[in-house]
């Protein structure tokens, strides 16, 4: 039996991924003016069918999925490692903010509050189950490790930085360091009550 190889055509695979990025590009648009994700506005904006948009996104599971890769890819260009443990979570923090801070996408989106709560969620539940894991690896006592959860969550993303600068007018380049520092002395507490644990 001889198998039949598949064609590849470069520039078919560079229009298809076009068009998806021109739908994305559309489905982020609504979402940071706060509306709910429409295929046929989507598809009036990026120039193609409703069908053409079904085609790459059926349902809207799959358009909240896609468009939370598509913020992360656009936030994010160079892509990021989450926290491996209590004493990555500093660096992990810093990264997040630095290359958030850096980007016209997140910022204009912590301006806004992004209003689509979904999105946000699905693109964020990785990194937040890391900082979760990492800091009750750390074995503190049940209720310190909730709180400083809670806190370090809040933290996480860049509608938390973007205020340090907005409203209380630390300069930005300050900012990652600022929060890594912060989140280094939760951490260090948590150490502390561990041991004291014990």
């Amino acid at each position: 039996m001889v198998e039949s190889r598949k064609y590849v055509s470069p520039k078919r695979e560079a229009q298809a991924a076009a068009t998806r990025e021109a739908i994305l590009e559309a489905f982020a648009d609504q979402v940071s003016e706060g509306r709910d994700l429409s295929p046929s506005e989507a598809a009036a904006q990026a120039g193609v069918s409703v069908r053409t948009v079904h085609t790459y996104f059926p349902n809207q599971e799959s358009q909240v999925a896609a468009l939370g890769e598509w913020f992360d890819a656009h936030i994010f260009p160079g892509g990021f490692v989450p926290a491996q443990g209590p004493d990555d979570l500093p660096r992990y923090f810093r990264d997040i903010h630095e290359m958030a801070l850096a980007s016209p996408l997140a910022t204009a989106l912590a301006s806004r509050r992004m209003r689509w709560p979904e999105v946000r969620r699905r693109r964020r539940k990785g990194r937040l189950d890391a900082i979760r894991k990492a800091v009750k690896e750390i074995g503190a006592p049940r209720r310190a490790t909730e709180n400083a959860t809670a806190l370090l969550l809040s933290l996480s993303g860049v509608d938390a930085s973007w205020p340090m600068h907005e409203t209380y007018g630390l300069p930005i380049d300050r900012i990652p360091d600022v929060i890594a520092d912060n989140v280094r002395l939760i951490v260090d507490d948590l150490k502390r009550q561990a041991r004291e644990k014990k």
